[in-house]
């Protein structure tokens, strides 16, 4: 299933760029672009800017596994990415 419209919690993969292939939540969804973050260089407090022309988004939402914003939130999306990269992996 390929995923056309960005959603706020989704997982998206850079295709462009010094973090090709790195994978990011969707933070907040502007027009042509987005804000992302992964939880360890790109924090919820300060997210990247990505096009979303740069973005691969993958059928996944972090609402799916149970993580919400709060004190804690860039490590459970970091372990989150980790996870689901080995999961690609394999």
């Amino acid at each position: 299933m390929k995923v056309k419209t960005p959603q706020t919690g989704g997982i998206a993969q850079s295709t462009q760029g010094r973090d090709k292939d790195r994978l990011y939540v969707i933070t907040e969804v502007r027009n042509d672009f987005v804000l992302v973050a992964d939880g360890q260089t790109r924090t919820l407090a300060n997210p990247k800017r990505k096009n979303l022309k740069h973005l691969r988004l993958l059928p996944r939402n972090i609402a799916d596994d149970g993580i919400v914003r709060d004190g804690s939130f860039d490590n459970r999306v970091s372990c989150l990415l980790k996870s689901i990269k080995e999961q690609t992996k394999s």
